[in-house]
């Protein structure tokens, strides 16, 4: 099965159900029209002269308009490069350059940004730009200067990339996880079975559309059962809420500190809440005591679940109809093998700790243009995904940690590597090293200890502006400034030493 099939056998099914919701298509857009739409915009696409297996980057806020984008690009036959929205120009420059994309679809708000590195991205030929008011479609439309028709049909096979997200890697530059076809239709249907989704269910898609949770469980989840899904471009809990009463939505996916915030905004919620049955939790740990006040004052049971950019975002959940264990982050989906194994590939016995390790249709085929890392990533389609685990007697798993510098802010990956490399630069900067501290909102956040260089001046204010140039938001660190840092014998810095607190 490849993508296009999957979406028509829905729009045939579904026709007229509205799948996307959002303020500016407060009607929704159907299953027939989505269907439709993105047929015309890959025509669109394809005058343009991009050939089977171009890259396209989408650098657009969450939006219907997003996940249209994505669509119209895979039935170009081309691979969508989401580039997050809050990405410095420099981040968007290197992934514009990694991916080696050939066209860029962007909203207007990103002008400034792009003009920044327009004559630092050489691959990328086609510009689409989208103004306010205005659909994909119609941009598209602009760009050829005329009206565009439904593309013929084409063929795919499984193995084709869909999309490549990218995610930072252990040395701290971002890595392109390749997802297929295959992923992506295996995917779907199993978060609907695993969720126990239905077609009267409707989520709300506010994770950030650049990162797979929000694309394989809220949008492909319900592409798949026959829900509709409510994009809002931000999370403001208010704004959740708000939702939840206007459209009836039945289940929301979000990461812990989403759900820390709810709970707070609960007391000043004046709206109707009681169409909620499901909370979904991912991206990092939930303390139990989050859960167990969530599932008391929202009335709705809470399913903690694990997954990873190379499982196209799903490898383990607590069933919906069956045992939750708070804590826990389940039991193997449907499908899907998992394992707790030593640094030997050894699978351990219930209760030792160890790598989790994972296989499946789910499974990321590799890394774009990183052969080496994809062959250390993935073994005989076992994928290591660097996460310490452990199994009981029932076959649940839990996480007991990270990889060994992972930092994990408010459900997103920060590796200290990018940031000290970003800090390095800085003239006044000698050493530095980052380590993850404790944050109550948003778990971890990052803290970088510096050493200045003899006789210069800087201040934490100047060190947290050049970060903010260079660095999305929720990398930006705290900062202390050390005489030197700790080191061992052979001169390396022992992290291990800095104060944490």
């Amino acid at each position: 099965m490849d993508l296009v099939k999957f979406l028509k056998i829905r729009a045939e099914k579904y026709k007229g159900k509205p799948l996307l919701y959002d303020e500016s298509v407060p009607e929704g857009i159907s299953y027939q029209d989505f269907d439709a739409i993105t047929d015309r915009i890959a025509y669109g696409l394809e005058k343009m002269g991009l050939a089977p297996g171009d890259h396209v980057a989408v650098l657009h806020p969450n939006s219907p308009e997003t996940l249209i984008s994505y669509y119209s690009i895979i039935k170009a036959r081309s691979v969508v490069i989401p580039i997050n929205p809050i990405y410095t120009p420099r981040e968007i420059k290197f992934i514009l350059n990694n991916s080696q994309a050939k066209a860029l679809i962007l909203h207007q708000s990103f002008l400034p940004r792009l003009e920044e590195i327009k004559g630092e991205i050489p691959l990328v030929k086609n510009f689409i730009v989208r103004k306010n008011l205005e659909t994909v479609e119609e941009a598209v439309a602009e760009y050829l200067g005329a009206p565009l028709s439904s593309i013929k049909e084409r063929s795919f096979q499984p193995e084709n990339p869909a999309v490549i997200f990218y995610t930072s890697g252990t040395t701290g530059s971002p890595k392109g996880v390749i997802l297929t076809h295959r992923n992506f239709c295996f995917g779907g249907p199993n978060v609907a079975q695993n969720y126990g989704l239905k077609e009267s269910d409707v989520t709300i898609a506010v994770l950030p559309l650049v990162h797979v949770f929000c694309l394989a469980s809220p949008f492909f989840g319900s592409l798949s059962s026959g829900g509709s899904v409510v994009v809002l471009e931000r999370f403001k809990p208010e704004l959740v809420f708000e939702a939840i009463d206007r459209y009836k939505v039945t289940w929301f996916p979000g990461v812990p500190t989403m759900f820390t915030y709810l709970l707070s905004g609960l007391e000043e919620n004046q709206y109707d809440l009681s169409s909620l049955r499901m909370g979904l939790s991912g991206g990092a740990s939930l303390p139990v005591e989050v859960l167990r006040e969530w599932e008391e004052k929202f009335q709705a049971e809470v399913i903690e679940v694990y997954g990873l950019t190379e499982s196209t975002g799903l490898v383990t959940a607590n069933p919906v109809y069956g045992t939750r264990k708070p804590g826990s982050i389940g039991i193997t989906v449907s499908g899907v093998e998992a394992r707790v194994v030593n640094k030997e590939g050894r699978e351990l016995p219930q209760g030792e700790i160890g790598e989790l390790i994972f296989k499946g249709p789910n499974a990321t085929p590799g890394y774009f243009n990183l052969a080496e890392e994809t062959q250390e990533k993935i073994e005989e389609g076992w994928v290591h995904t660097g996460d310490h685990a452990w199994r009981d007697e029932e076959g649940y798993f839990y996480i007991v940690g990270r990889e060994k510098e992972l930092i994990i802010c408010g459900g997103y990956n920060v590796y200290p590597r990018e940031i000290e490399e970003v800090l390095h630069s800085h003239p006044g900067v000698s050493e530095v090293a980052v380590i993850g501290v404790s944050d109550l909102a948003k778990g971890e956040v990052p803290k970088a200890f510096v050493s200045l260089k003899r006789g210069l001046q800087v201040t934490e204010g100047d060190l947290l502006s050049f970060c903010k140039k260079n660095l999305a938001a929720y990398k930006i660190p705290k900062i202390a400034f050390l005489e030197e840092l700790p080191k061992n014998t052979t001169g390396k810095i022992m992290k291990k030493e800095l104060p944490r607190e």
